[in-house]
């Protein structure tokens, strides 16, 4: 049996926008009052960051805005104390008429919008999505930080740059599924992939330091490959395929590089430092000019 819905209920807010200039349109949301139709007051809130103020003026008189949560307060008990309430008339309807009475009056800096309706089941829940909605200042995406050198997000950086460069990009298939030569839903992908002369060649970045179990699963599906290309007798030119790992120069003292190299060479899987990617695609763009033309 479905659960009861909340009864959706009618509600207003005023915003308290801040307006530079009389003779420009442009103004910001600073503050936010909400009213059910009853009039009782939801919830009133002004913003404490005026990054967006300083930018639109730089010459805005922050100590009066600063001033603003407490003048919101004085606001609302005044207009408690004033009003007279009743089941049908909560003393906070009073406060409601001031506002649109400020909303008539104020024409400076400050100034009241007129009120706009709006529906929800859940008013103080609709209060936080009105204020992040109207007056919140939008969040910045945090910038992401840079690959850390010799990791594989970097290595993968430093493939694609060359492979524009060398404009390679375009010729090269990408981030290719393997589940067709391991089982269905493998979710492992190999960074890249391109046919001179039908001939499949792959491309993954790697690091020789940290990728041990990456170095693990490229070999595996790499065995894969082969295994489920060799067996088709109609397509013998599939046994040439070749997989390149790209990886960043290490100290080859290290046991985790040791043992990476151990993995990627018993799987028959070539290894290409970053250092030495241009003459390898070099390489790899003279291949493609070696395919006879149609």
């Amino acid at each position: 049996m479905p659960e009861p819905t909340e009864p959706m209920q009618n509600c207003e807010y005023f915003l308290v926008n801040y307006v530079p200039s009389a003779l420009r349109e442009t103004r910001i949301a600073i503050g936010l009052f909400l009213f059910e139709s009853s009039g009782r007051l939801v919830g009133h809130r002004a913003t404490r960051d005026w990054r967006l103020v300083r930018c639109l003026d730089p010459q805005a008189d922050l100590d009066l805005l600063e001033n603003l949560p407490p003048h919101f307060e004085r606001l609302v008990a005044e207009s408690l104390a004033a009003g007279v309430s009743s089941e049908t008339s909560p003393a906070e309807a009073s406060l409601y008429e001031r506002l649109r009475q400020m909303q008539e009056e104020y024409s400076g800096a400050l100034q009241i919008s007129p009120a706009r309706g709006v529906r929800t089941a859940d008013p103080e829940q609709e209060f936080e999505r009105l204020f992040a909605e109207h007056v919140e200042p939008p969040r910045q995406p945090r910038a992401k930080p840079p690959a850390r050198e010799g990791s594989r997000p970097w290595v993968r950086a430093q493939l694609t740059e060359a492979l524009r460069r060398h404009g390679l990009w375009d010729r090269f298939e990408k981030d290719i599924s393997v589940e067709q030569f391991t089982a269905p839903g493998d979710g492992f992908r190999i960074d890249f992939r391109y046919r001179p002369n039908g001939v499949p060649q792959y491309l993954h970045a790697l690091s020789l330091e940290r990728d041990w179990t990456q170095a693990k699963l490229l070999s595996y599906t790499f065995w894969r490959i082969r295994e489920t290309t060799e067996a088709r007798p109609p397509m013998p030119w599939l046994r040439r395929a070749r997989l390149t790992a790209i990886v960043a120069d290490a100290d080859a003292a290290l046991p985790s590089v040791r043992s990476c190299r151990r993995i990627l060479t018993e799987a028959r899987i070539a290894l290409q430092p970053v250092s030495l990617l241009d003459p390898f695609l070099e390489t790899v763009r003279q291949e493609f000019q070696s395919e006879p033309r149609a």
